[in-house]
C-alpha cells in the first residue's frame, strides 16, 4: 500500500512537472519562426515593405505592386512557413499580393503572441488599404494564417477571404494532439477562428485536405459551421496538410475565387 502511493506521488510529480513545462514552453510547440531574412533577392516586381509597430519592424515584400491599385491579396503564412518562398508563384496571378513575416519572423522583429500578431496584421491592412488604395482586397490564409485571416476578415471590409487548412480553434486542436493536459487552463495565445467567423461578412472559400494528419477534418467542419452558410468549400480528399498547394484543383478553385 505504501508502495503504491509512492509510485503515485511520483507519477503526480511527474505528471505536474510535464504540465509546468508545457506551460511555459508552449510558443515553442504555437510558433515555428523561420531564421533566414531574405534581405537581398533578384526578384523584379518586387518591392520591400516595412511597418513600425513602436519597437518592432515588420518586414515584407509586395509581388506585383504596379497592380495593387486594382486587386491586392494580403496572405497570412503558416506558423512554421517562410512566406517569401511563395513571391514566384504569386508574381503569376493578375494581382499584388503582400507577404509579411509575422514578428519574430524571418527580416521582422518582436517576438511572436497571438495578440500581436492579430494587432499587427490589422495595422499592416490599415496602411495599405490607405497608401496603395486597392479596389478590391483579398485575404489568404493557411494554417495558423487561417486565424489571422479570419480575424482581419471580421474586422475590415474585404471582397474576400480564403481559408487554407483552417480549424475551429487551436485549443481545440491542442486537445486532440495532448489530451492528457488540461489545454483550456494552459494555452495563452488561443487563435479561436470560430469566434471571428461569425462576423464575417464577404465571400468565403474554404480549401482542405482528408489526410491532414495536423487539422483534423472534424476542426474544419465545425469552423465551416460557424461561417456564413454560403461560403464556398473545396475539399481535397488525397491531400495532406503540407502538400494542398499541389494539387491541381487548389489553384484552380484558388484563382477563381480571386477574380481570375
Amino acid at each position: 500500500m505504501i508502495l503504491t502511493l509512492q509510485l503515485l506521488g511520483y507519477c503526480l510529480v511527474f505528471y505536474l512537472f510535464c504540465v509546468l513545462f508545457m506551460y511555459f514552453a508552449q510558443e515553442r510547440f504555437i510558433f515555428f519562426p523561420t531564421a533566414s531574412a531574405h534581405r537581398s533577392h533578384q526578384y523584379r516586381h518586387v518591392d520591400d515593405y516595412r511597418l513600425s509597430r513602436g519597437e518592432v519592424e515588420l518586414a515584407g515584400w509586395l509581388v506585383n505592386p504596379e497592380r495593387a491599385a486594382d486587386r491586392l491579396i494580403l496572405y497570412y503564412g503558416g506558423n512554421a512557413e517562410d512566406v517569401f518562398l511563395n513571391i514566384e508563384e504569386y508574381q503569376a496571378i493578375d494581382a499584388a499580393t503582400l507577404f509579411v513575416a509575422y514578428r519574430g519572423y524571418g527580416p521582422s522583429g518582436g517576438k511572436p503572441a497571438e495578440r500581436e500578431i492579430y494587432a499587427d496584421a490589422l495595422a499592416v491592412f490599415d496602411d495599405v488599404a490607405q497608401g496603395l488604395r486597392p479596389r478590391r482586397v483579398f485575404l489568404i490564409g493557411r494554417s495558423l494564417g487561417s486565424a489571422v485571416a479570419s480575424y482581419v476578415a471580421s474586422q475590415r471590409p474585404v471582397s474576400g477571404v480564403a481559408l487554407i487548412t483552417p480549424f475551429d480553434s487551436l485549443a481545440e486542436v491542442a486537445r486532440t494532439h495532448y489530451p492528457w493536459l488540461p489545454v483550456s487552463l494552459l494555452l495563452k495565445h488561443r487563435f479561436s477562428s470560430c469566434e471571428h467567423a461569425r462576423a464575417i461578412a464577404c465571400p468565403v472559400l474554404v480549401i482542405y485536405g482528408g489526410r491532414d494528419q495536423v487539422v483534423a477534418l472534424r476542426h474544419t467542419e465545425k469552423l465551416l459551421a460557424c461561417l456564413p452558410p454560403q461560403s464556398e468549400r473545396l475539399f481535397l480528399p488525397l491531400a495532406d496538410h503540407g502538400n494542398i498547394d499541389m494539387h491541381e484543383d487548389y489553384w484552380r478553385r484558388l484563382l477563381l475565387f480571386l477574380g481570375g
